[in-house]
């Protein structure tokens, strides 16, 4: 008789258990705000600024779309290697937000960070509207200023945003054997 009154109690105790773990009657539950529910539901902000810390080259094509090395020099005809520098520049303006300093003899397969200018020009960061869309141009510095265009990206800090309250960005942009990464921060109001 004592086990059959345990099993009845343990019977009752299950089921007031079971009973209160219903979804509509669970305070911690999930709460749809569609269907009248909480009236705090996670707002998902939108920067105004992206903020680029650095740009930095990943790799880029070994040779020129014909087929020549980027440099030739008859006298150190080992010297055939790019001297790469890249520039921030707004879509539709002609004044470069940032403008690097050159790396010589560059290899395709080796990465290159770029915050500092070249004389005259501002270092990074360098803040982007979110609306706005900018270019990042890879180039081939030669003598006597007739640099080669190696390739470029696009960088819309609204088509990179994840829409997720992140306040940090690292993105790998590609054009062709162009790969070019901008990392940053987001500024929010």
């Amino acid at each position: 008789m004592k086990n059959l009154t345990k099993l009845t109690f343990a019977i009752i105790f299950a089921s007031i258990l079971f009973a209160g773990c219903s979804n509509q009657d669970n305070p911690v539950a999930p709460v749809d705000p569609g269907n009248g529910g909480d009236p705090d539901p996670v707002v998902i902000n939108t920067p105004i600024t992206m903020k680029i810390d650095l740009i930095s080259v990943k790799g880029f094509s070994k040779n020129k779309t014909n087929g020549d090395p980027w440099d030739w020099n008859p006298l150190l005809p080992t010297e055939q290697k790019p001297d790469i520098y890249v520039i921030l520049q707004q879509t539709g303006n002609h004044s470069p937000s940032f403008w690097s300093d050159r790396r010589n003899n560059a290899t395709y397969t080796s990465t290159y960070v770029f915050t500092v200018p070249k004389s005259g020009y501002t270092k990074l960061p360098r803040n982007i509207s979110y609306g706005d869309t900018y270019k990042i141009y890879l180039k081939d510095s030669d003598f006597p200023d007739s640099d080669d265009s190696m390739g470029s990206v696009s960088v819309k800090p609204s088509a990179i945003y994840g829409k997720d309250n992140a306040t940090k960005f690292d993105k790998t942009l590609l054009d062709g054997a162009v790969k070019i990464r901008v990392k940053g921060t987001w500024i929010y109001e």
